[in-house]
């Protein structure tokens, strides 16, 4: 009875252990297969992206002999002109120094060209096709400074072209403004409205307003520079600032007719034992004849805005790509 109870018990034990020696090589086996599947999953996921990163490379900056190539066109955009209306070409260009890079645009000197730098209207725009041959931009390295290589006469021989890439098609669309100003102490923002001395010339390219003989800037439209025409001056109190009345002194006298001399500097016209000149001064009304009129002087503040397109270059191909801007300014 003892007997067959021991060996139950003990065949009860071994039981036991088989199970549990089971489970164990059961979640062995388990998380050898979770292993190994995450780690075939890992292998994929990093391959994958490798491909991705290679394709995009070879697609993106790829040169002819299946090199590739990492180039930042970080260029400030503030462009220089090289040529004058006496050269045959033009030539606009961006550089930089870190490395040593260059951005260049060369096109004849023809009518477009001349409607790009003398646009009768602000805002026009001029396209021009690049053909490698009259019209052509190019990417260069260099091996020092190329400010001393574009566009001189005799280029420094110590700085030599180590890369040269060239567009042979595409286009260069040049949009020019301009802004126009009779630098006459007021704001141009204030002065598109009106011709205040009806003489044909708009205020903001008129540098005498009202007509009177003494320029607008030295009847002190802003004496203090601020652009605030609150502390204008107005001799007379009419609440008409001096610069856009005809009479200042509003002595019954215009202002221009107060040259005695007619040299048309009104401020050397002083009546005798005076401090001020005539026209500022309502206790003299005395006329003279005046046939002398100032000229007129005003500057147009021009930008050039290009940008090129349908380019294809080793380093670069993009439906559009903004070279800069380039800033000029023409008195008038």
């Amino acid at each position: 009875m003892v007997v067959a109870a021991l060996s139950k018990y003990i065949g009860f034990i071994r039981n036991q252990v088989f199970f549990k020696n089971s489970k164990i090589k059961y979640y062995t086996k388990l998380f050898e297969l979770f292993n190994n599947s995450v780690t075939f999953a890992l292998n994929i996921f990093f391959n994958m992206r490798n491909f991705l990163i290679f394709i995009f490379s070879v697609f993106t900056f790829s040169c002819d002999d299946g090199d590739v190539i990492s180039v930042k066109l970080d260029f400030d955009k503030n462009l220089t002109l090289c040529g004058d209306e006496s050269s045959q070409n033009y030539i606009l260009y961006d550089t930089k120094n870190t490395p040593f890079e260059s951005l260049t645009l060369l096109f004849n000197n023809n009518s477009i060209a001349q409607s790009i730098f003398n646009t009768e209207n602000s805002g026009d725009v001029q396209t021009i096709t690049i053909n490698g041959n009259s019209v052509k931009f190019n990417y260069r390295t260099y091996n020092a400074d190329p400010n001393t290589y574009i566009c001189q006469d005799i280029p420094d021989a110590n700085v030599s072209v180590i890369n040269n890439y060239e567009a042979m098609s595409g286009y260069a669309v040049f949009t020019t403004t301009f802004l126009d100003d009779d630098n006459d102490g007021v704001p141009t923002a204030l002065e598109f409205d009106g011709d205040s001395d009806n003489d044909g010339i708009p205020n903001y390219k008129d540098n005498d307003d009202d007509g009177d003989n003494v320029p607008t800037i030295n009847e002190k439209p802003d004496p203090n520079g601020d652009g605030d025409l609150a502390d204008m001056q107005d001799t007379d109190g009419d609440l008409i600032p001096d610069y856009l009345d005809n009479d200042d002194d509003g002595d019954g006298t215009l202002t221009k007719y107060e040259d005695e001399n007619n040299n048309g500097n009104l401020f050397d016209d002083l009546a005798t034992g005076a401090t001020v000149a005539r026209f500022l001064d309502n206790t003299v009304t005395t006329a003279f004849e005046s046939d002398f009129s100032n000229s007129n002087e005003f500057s147009r503040d021009f930008t050039v805005n290009i940008t090129l397109e349908n380019i294809d270059i080793s380093i670069l191909s993009t439906d559009s790509f903004y070279l800069g801007l380039y800033e000029y300014s023409v008195d008038y």
